[in-house]
């Protein structure tokens, strides 16, 4: 998203009534706040449900993966486990999909063996472990592979 470009959001239950108007997280935040104090039952919700932080995921890959508009970057001096590697070049997308900068959060497992460096064939065999585990899924029709956060 464009550092112009601004959500806005009115909110109207019974009397009460807010507006938020900011960046997309902002936004979401505020209006999870307003809608937990007016809802009690929201909170406990809030609690149940893994929301990412994506300020904080783009922040701890920082320096590990660069996402361009083409899709993810790693670079090739990092010397780690295809688990890993596969991992975060997943995590990549999807925060360059949240963040607007792709259009698909789903990568071919040909694209994860070029972008992680790693053989086609050892990337194939690692992806039913971590489909097994719920950490990826795949994409049926287009047999790609997305990532879970």
């Amino acid at each position: 998203m464009k550092e112009s470009e601004k959500v806005k959001v009115h909110i109207e239950l019974g009397d009460a009534k807010a507006n938020f108007e900011g960046d997309v997280n902002q936004v979401f935040e505020l209006t999870v706040r307003f809608l937990t104090q007016i809802c009690p039952n929201l909170k406990i919700l809030q609690r149940l449900i893994y929301t990412p932080d994506i300020t904080k995921l783009a922040e701890k890959i920082e320096g590990i993966i660069e996402i361009s508009p083409e899709g993810p970057i790693m670079p090739s001096s990092l010397d780690i486990p295809t688990r890993d590697a596969v991992c975060l070049v997943l995590l990549g997308a999807y925060l360059g999909k949240t963040l607007g900068v792709l259009s698909k959060d789903s990568i071919s497992s040909r694209d994860l063996a070029r972008i992680t460096g790693k053989a086609r064939k050892t990337v194939s065999n690692e992806m039913p472990r971590l489909i097994s585990e719920g950490v990826v899924e795949r994409e049926h029709l287009k047999e790609n592979i997305v990532s879970q956060p």
